[in-house]
């Protein structure tokens, strides 16, 4: 099993660029289901708001849709489930012989060919999101073995991880990415579905304190305002509407991002090699009002030349 999982891993994180967000679940649980046979799977994810968690999407493979929604109905029965969020993070491995007499397999497993189930809530504190990750057999006299566990124990971050980069990569396809640039994807509430480790960093240079699942207020104000960047102590943010998505790329913040836009516009202009004159034109205003805003720009970014300028306004765009 140890080459089977190593052939697994390398496989899911060089593919997981290629695939496309829709399709890209069948696609990593297939090669789950090479290494741990299964008849069936469900992976669904979501964000916790005050104690509830709020499901973002539900993906399965041989379970009726509908299945949810009866699950839904019994959910206060359902001790897995409720094991599951006991115990975050943890493989648990489910036996027929385990939950065969519950009042769950009875109203909704036994009915969809559940009788074996091994899962996890994996949980992100940093910024609330879930993912439900859950294996199942349709043989009861099959169970998943120890070894099984242990293996999507060792799978369960890089899935999750692997998804996160997949999504993201999906949804910044037709924008452009500097360098330093980490990402993140919300709904218009500000609620995060998505978002790599180097974004909670971001928040958190900025917002010590904020541990998700919606964004910090200035940032979920920017959205609703439909601002097109945040500028902040320690980090500078973009939003760029995508779909019905949001997809932010925060960095952290540079001199240049505490210009005024009309200090930006003269600034460019500047290190252009217009003069005040040429740039007043532009612009539409005085030679004396120019001079003033370039005083400005060298006393708000600490440089004293054109050059200097110039240089930071390049590493600024890229």
């Amino acid at each position: 099993m140890l080459n089977q999982m190593g052939d697994l891993l390398l496989e899911l994180h060089r593919g997981c660029r290629k695939q496309a967000a829709e399709t890209f679940p069948h696609w990593a649980m297939a090669l789950v289901r090479e290494v741990i046979p299964n008849s069936a799977w469900f992976w669904g994810s979501g964000t916790e708001i005050d104690g509830e968690i709020i499901p973002h999407a539900f993906m399965f493979d041989n379970v009726p849709p509908e299945s949810m929604l009866v699950w839904k109905q019994y959910e206060h029965l359902d001790i897995l489930t409720a094991r599951l969020l006991a115990q975050r993070n943890v493989v648990h491995n489910f036996t027929h012989e385990m939950f065969k007499d519950s009042e769950i397999y009875r109203l909704l497993y036994h009915s969809v060919g559940i009788e074996q189930n091994m899962g996890v809530y994996a949980y992100k504190p940093s910024c609330g999101l879930y993912d439900g990750i859950s294996l199942y057999r349709s043989d009861p006299a099959n169970p998943f073995s120890e070894e099984e566990r242990q293996a999507m124990q060792c799978l369960v971050p890089h899935l999750i991880e692997a998804r996160h980069i997949n999504y993201l990569e999906h949804l910044s396809s037709g924008t452009q990415r500097a360098q330093q640039q980490s990402l993140a994807a919300t709904d218009g509430k500000g609620v995060i579905h998505v978002a790599d480790d180097e974004f909670v960093e971001l928040m958190q240079a900025e917002w010590p304190e904020w541990r998700g699942s919606h964004l910090p207020e200035p940032l979920a104000k920017g959205l609703r305002n439909a601002a097109q960047r945040y500028a902040g102590r320690a980090i500078a943010v973009r939003f760029v509407p995508v779909l019905d998505m949001f997809l932010l790329k925060a960095r952290p913040r540079m001199a240049v991002d505490g210009l005024s836009r009309r200090e930006l516009e003269i600034a460019r202009h500047f290190a252009d090699g217009l003069t005040n004159k040429e740039i007043a034109r532009e612009t539409g205003l005085a030679p004396a009002t120019v001079r003033n805003h370039l005083s400005s720009i060298y006393l708000k970014l600490g440089v004293d030349n054109k050059a200097e300028l110039a240089t930071l306004l390049s590493a600024w765009a890229d």
